[in-house]
């Protein structure tokens, strides 16, 4: 019984550490990731002191990792709780989540300090009796098992009711089925485990229901999508050499800590050195890719370099700001990376546009670079030496001809803008025109191009998808052999590739991919068939069919069916928010925030849930945290205050709170996160 214990408590401690690491190391800034790091942490400390407490035949040592584990427990609780809120409530806490957790939390810590206080009687069930406010006898050792028990209960009734929105909307039905079957088999043994030790009897049948329920919350976190594996490293006979020294210093140092471990804890096991292999082995990509990076630091640098200096110069075009503004921080990107210690950039006419570091009359100048656009030169880049004053490397200087590339295009672009800002104007007054004709259109594009059979359609796809026929909403996807739901994931797919088209083979993938390919073929063409009759409803032979075109083994959606939709509306918002006046941005970029309801197909069956929509939904959401930052920056640039916060908390909210330059808006605005 008592190896069955510490081999349970054993694995626990193990895969805590494991998962934690890759948690803490892939996704530091993901809400979720670290309140499983958290838990995990604390469960590989609890597992760790109680092996070490079985094995070890030193008093001292098994007073301290029972004092450990005294203060280690209570918290377990209160941080399993906070973890399934974080995986299953997204978006705002109400009141009484917080409350709740609050709770959870405080009690932890008031049960520490009294357990701590008077270890020698404990708060349990049976004698020492530990008394608590004149209470005596087995009564607080009962009421603190039956306050976890709520706690646990607790837990897994929100994963319940979260598994069952899921499974009418279709929407992470898989992780929250994992993480409903982790929160049972985590409320069973931690339930089994208290009793089991409060009572006396082996605790290890608990103990071996967490580490299951270890492996099942593992899976649904890593379905979520929060762990994603590091870009592999180039690699170079230095670095292997390097890394080998590094190697045989480590596996020195390893083996100085076992000896040292066995001496301190009295016991033969292993145990550190196990653990820190598990630990090695989580670590073992980024400490890679960081040790590649100071034996070759151009390499990072480099690429970095390339890409703030894209971002600097219009990446984020929905800032609004004049290209040339972006010139000057670019230049200090660019001069930080290469360590440049002087740089300016002039114009033909010999003004300054930006410059950075010392005067090039006093460094003097190294290189000089034409910034030219066609056959025109429109201004120089001129840098000077380099800080370690080595001469520029071959790459060095084919990234500062692109550097100059990018701020000829800049000046540019600049100046092409001053001399059309009028006709920009005048272009935003006629599509307000047209918008206003939008509706006439749709009804004629219905009348002219599908007269008899499809209708035309308007989409709301940011956010739940919802699609309407003249007026009316289409709930009813599929035909009296088809499934309405697997017929709505197949419009998703056809709506989302647009011309593109989706092969058979992807289609069956995303709505039948555990059925066997004679079973699924048959239901594909029954879906298929039974959705074009609800977008034709006059249809009556399949090879007349218009909606749904095939061609070249793709089937692809006819353009013509989709009059209105809010996708195309929120770009061409966002395209005439881009050099107009203040007002007319402002209300553009307004109209495009309003169309965003929340994730790109966020509850389509199958189709949302897949890996096809992650891409496009990335991008949609990363363009409206655009917008909401370039419509923060007008309002702030207005005066309107409460107005800009709401934008740029509405983008942290939006990004997961990650999102720096909204931490740093609401900093600049004297606003707490």
């Amino acid at each position: 019984m008592a190896l069955l214990s510490v081999s349970a408590e054993f694995v626990v401690a193990v895969l805590a550490m494991w998962l934690g690491s890759v948690a803490l190391t892939r996704t530091p800034r993901a809400p979720s990731a670290r309140v499983f790091a958290l838990l995990t942490a604390l469960i590989a400390t609890w597992g760790a002191v109680r092996v070490v407490e079985r094995l070890t035949t030193d008093d001292g040592v098994r007073r301290v990792a029972s004092g450990a584990e005294i203060a280690v427990a209570p918290f377990l609780l209160a941080a399993f709780l906070h973890f399934v809120l974080a995986v299953t409530v997204h978006g705002r806490w109400d009141r009484a989540q917080w409350i709740v957790l609050a709770v959870a939390y405080g009690a932890a810590l008031l049960i520490t300090v009294l357990s701590l206080a008077d270890r020698d009687h404990p708060i349990a069930v049976r004698p020492p009796y530990r008394t608590v406010g004149g209470i005596g006898a087995p009564i607080p050792g009962w009421a603190w098992i039956g306050f976890r028990a709520v706690i646990l209960a607790l837990a897994v009734w929100w994963v319940w009711r979260a598994w069952g929105t899921a499974r009418r909307t279709g929407a992470g039905r898989e992780q929250l089925t994992a993480l409903l079957i982790a929160a049972a088999c985590a409320a069973v043994g931690g339930v089994a485990t208290i009793l089991l030790a409060d009572l006396g009897y082996p605790e290890w049948p608990g103990t071996a229901l967490i580490a299951a329920s270890l492996g099942l919350a593992a899976y649904a976190v890593f379905a979520q999508g929060l762990f994603r594996n590091p870009g592999a490293a180039r690699r170079s006979f230095s670095y292997s050499l390097a890394a080998g020294v590094l190697t045989v210093v480590y596996v020195a140092l390893l083996l100085g800590l076992e000896r040292v471990s066995r001496h301190l804890l009295k016991t033969d096991t292993p145990l550190v050195t196990a653990l820190a292999i598990v630990l090695t082995v989580a670590l073992f990509d980024p400490v890679r890719a960081r040790v590649g990076a100071l034996l070759d630091p151009y390499v990072g640098r480099r690429e970095r370099a390339r890409r703030r200096l894209m971002r600097a110069l219009g990446d984020e075009l929905l800032t609004a700001q004049r290209p040339r503004a972006a010139i000057q921080p670019a230049l200090a990107q660019l001069c930080r990376a290469l360590g440049i210690r002087a740089a300016t950039v002039t114009e033909s006419a010999g003004e300054t546009v930006a410059a950075y570091g010392l005067s090039l009359a006093v460094d003097g100048i190294a290189l000089a670079l034409p910034l030219r656009v066609a056959d025109r030169v429109i201004g120089t880049l001129a840098v000077g030496t380099k800080r370690s004053h080595r001469a520029y490397t071959v790459a060095e200087t084919d990234l500062l001809t692109n550097a100059a590339a990018f701020l000829a295009a800049s000046l540019h672009l600049d100046e092409r803008e001053m001399h059309q800002a009028a006709a920009l104007d005048a272009l935003s007054e006629e599509r307000a025109a047209l918008q206003s004709q939008e509706r006439t259109l749709a009804d004629a594009l219905t009348v002219a191009v599908l007269p008899e059979r499809a209708l035309a359609l308007h989409v709301w796809a940011l956010g739940s998808l919802r699609v309407e026929r003249n007026g009316e909403r289409i709930r009813q996807w599929g035909g009296a052999k088809a499934g309405t739901r697997q017929a709505e994931a197949m419009f998703a797919f056809l709506f989302d590739r647009a011309e593109r088209g989706v092969a058979k083979d992807e289609l069956l993938d995303v709505i039948w991919p555990d059925v066997p390919l004679e079973k699924a073929d048959l239901a594909f063409h029954r879906t298929l068939g039974g959705l074009r009759r609800t977008l034709e409803p006059n249809l009556t032979r399949g090879s007349e069919a218009a909606a749904i075109i095939y061609h070249n083994d793709r089937y692809r959606l006819d353009p013509a069916l989709i009059v209105w939709s809010d996708l195309f509306q929120f770009r061409a918002h966002v395209a005439a928010s881009a050099g107009t006046d203040a007002d007319t941005a402002i209300a553009a970029l307004e109209e495009a925030r309003a169309l965003y309801r929340g994730d790109y197909l966020d509850d389509c069956p199958f189709y949302g849930d897949s890996a096809y929509v992650e891409e496009r939904r990335d991008m949609l959401r990363g363009q409206q945290s655009d917008v909401l930052l370039a419509l923060g920056g007008r309002y702030e640039a207005r005066g309107d205050l409460p107005a800009a916060t709401a934008c740029y908390r509405e983008a942290l909210h939006i990004t997961g709170n990650d999102c720096p330059r909204a931490d740093a808006a609401l900093t600049r605005l004297g606003v707490t996160v």
